[in-house]
């Protein structure tokens, strides 16, 4: 059975500081015109679950109709880390990582309404340690891959060296540790930095 781990877009998802909200309305409809409904939605790339390319931090990085879905399809190890500031190497020795997409829980209950106070974060080693594991994307549970202050991206940097894709902002409130297959696609806009993306796994 496929479970969906991506957080229903809506008004009431919190955006990133300063990003305009999310909003989807109807401009003309059924009652009014006779014939159908016709909506339109808008708001920053970066709401609710989505896909970060190089662009986001890199002017001549590839954009959003770029990446290569293959990757985004594929074996998944997904990891727990309750309470922790930090995922070091360390930490991740310790797990058997299979497949060549991580996803790391670090809420038990993610509220896509509200952004948390202070988030989980890998270390720059970690990042280097996934990479020389041959991981090719990585998802996390909160809003960004970064500090939430930080104002220098240095995972979103460390990542794109790699050519580590990330997703940011997975629901994985109903999922636990363990091996599942992945598939995160896109909506495919030419030029963007940053899309929403629909994300479901099933537990192998």
């Amino acid at each position: 059975m496929w479970i969906d781990i991506t957080h229903t877009l809506s008004e009431e998802v919190a955006p990133w500081p300063g990003d305009p909200a999310f909003m989807c309305r109807y401009f003309t409809t059924k009652q009014e015109n006779g014939v159908a409904n016709v909506g339109e939605i808008s708001g920053s790339n970066h709401i609710g679950t989505h896909i970060d390319t190089p662009k986001h931090i890199d002017d001549a990085g590839i954009t959003v109709e770029q990446l290569d879905i293959q990757r985004l399809i594929g074996d998944a190890t997904v990891l727990t880390f309750l309470d922790h500031q930090s995922i070091t190497m360390a930490d991740l020795k310790r797990h058997d990582i299979r497949g060549k997409i991580i996803l790391f829980k670090t809420q038990q209950k993610a509220d896509p309404k509200h952004l948390p106070k202070a988030i989980t974060v890998l270390t720059a080693e970690a990042i280097d340690y996934l990479a020389s594991c041959g991981i090719e994307v990585i998802g996390v549970d909160v809003p960004s891959v970064d500090v939430l202050n930080s104002e220098t991206l240095d995972n979103h940097h460390r990542l794109a060296q790699h050519e580590i894709y990330h997703i940011e902002n997975l629901c994985l409130n109903a999922i636990s540790s363990g091996y599942y297959r992945f598939i995160g696609l896109p909506i495919k806009v030419r030029g963007a930095e940053a899309a929403y993306i629909r994300a479901v796994v099933a537990q192998k």
